[in-house]
């Protein structure tokens, strides 16, 4: 769970900084880089001067690449060729890059997508998502490799309908219900009728309203009334109820073009209470600022940092 992809992180030794630069910016990416990274990622930046301007041309590199068209499949996979050598960057969930499979449906960064599966049910995918599906056995197979999806289930007893995520499974006992990886945690919302969630021997049952968390290794105690405020996203409301800034800024990267990142740990720690319209996009770093404790300084198009207000 939350456990990025990249591994190959820069350290004080290297092949350039170049490369260091490009290897860093390909672990940003990724939806599920641990907050703890951005510590990391400070100290490197902040040791030299030249790693800055290194960074921001790996930058201007991607936007370039950006402009290019999509393959089929809709994900985008780009090398950018630099002085220290080739770095794979993938759009959105990296990790199908490494030998996972390539997802069915995905969505890019704002966008929300429903979609119909073959048994006739739905699934509505958040910002940032991706799912694969496998329906040719006696089940009905789902993996969420990235952000979060809201599935309608179309009723067939005798082939379970079965969304996994990570070491998670939620199985649906004729409903509907949302599954969401961050980068510290995996949910399961339930807005009609049971779900059954299960990590190795971990089982617990969820009731309409019910949702649950599964982080530091075990499923949490069922929650209630937070379901609705949970899948706001389905009406592009973003809605954190005392929930840490580190993770209140991680969901944001799904929906806002480049990266916030918060580099003090205990700052990334602090619960905050937020409600976030993400129809006006190009107002949300404004309406953070205005409603939260920090200050935003924007190092590049697509790289600012969250600090708190002094």
């Amino acid at each position: 769970m939350g456990k990025s992809t990249h591994t190959d992180l820069p350290d004080d030794a290297g092949d350039g900084t170049a490369h260091k630069a490009a290897t860093w910016f390909a672990h940003l990416l990724d939806p599920a880089t641990p907050q703890s990274d951005y510590a990391r990622f400070r100290d490197w930046l902040e040791a030299d001067e030249s790693h800055a301007e290194a960074y921001a041309r790996i930058e201007r590199l991607w936007g370039q690449a950006a402009a290019e068209p999509l393959r089929a499949g809709g994900t985008r996979r780009t090398f950018l060729k630099t002085a220290g050598g080739v770095v794979l960057l993938a759009g959105i969930g990296a990790a199908w890059t490494a030998g996972m499979r390539r997802p069915d449906f995905s969505t890019g960064t704002g966008e929300i997508r429903t979609v119909s599966l073959p048994d006739g049910s739905t699934a509505q995918l958040s910002a940032g998502s991706a799912i694969s599906i496998d329906f040719h056995g006696s089940t009905r197979s789902v993996v969420l490799h990235a952000g979060e999806a809201y599935f309608t289930v179309a009723p067939n007893a005798g082939r379970p309908f079965i969304v996994e995520a990570g070491p998670l499974k939620a199985t649906a006992l004729g409903t509907a219900y949302s599954v969401a990886i961050t980068p510290e945690r995996l949910s399961v919302a339930v807005t009609e009728h049971d779900v059954r969630v299960e990590v190795d021997t971990q089982r617990l049952d969820l009731g309409e309203g019910d949702a649950v968390d599964y982080e530091k290794g075990r499923l949490g105690t069922v929650i209630r009334e937070e379901t609705e405020g949970r899948l706001g996203w389905r009406k592009r409301q973003l809605v954190f109820l005392a929930r840490p800034l580190g993770e209140v800024v991680a969901e944001l990267n799904r929906w806002r073009a480049g990266r916030l990142v918060v580099l003090d740990q205990a700052l990334a720690d602090r619960r905050v209470t937020a409600i976030i319209d993400v129809n006006d996009i190009a107002r949300i770093d404004r309406t953070l600022e205005q409603g939260l404790p920090i200050t935003l300084t924007h190092y590049t198009p697509l790289l600012t940092v969250v600090s708190a207000r002094r």
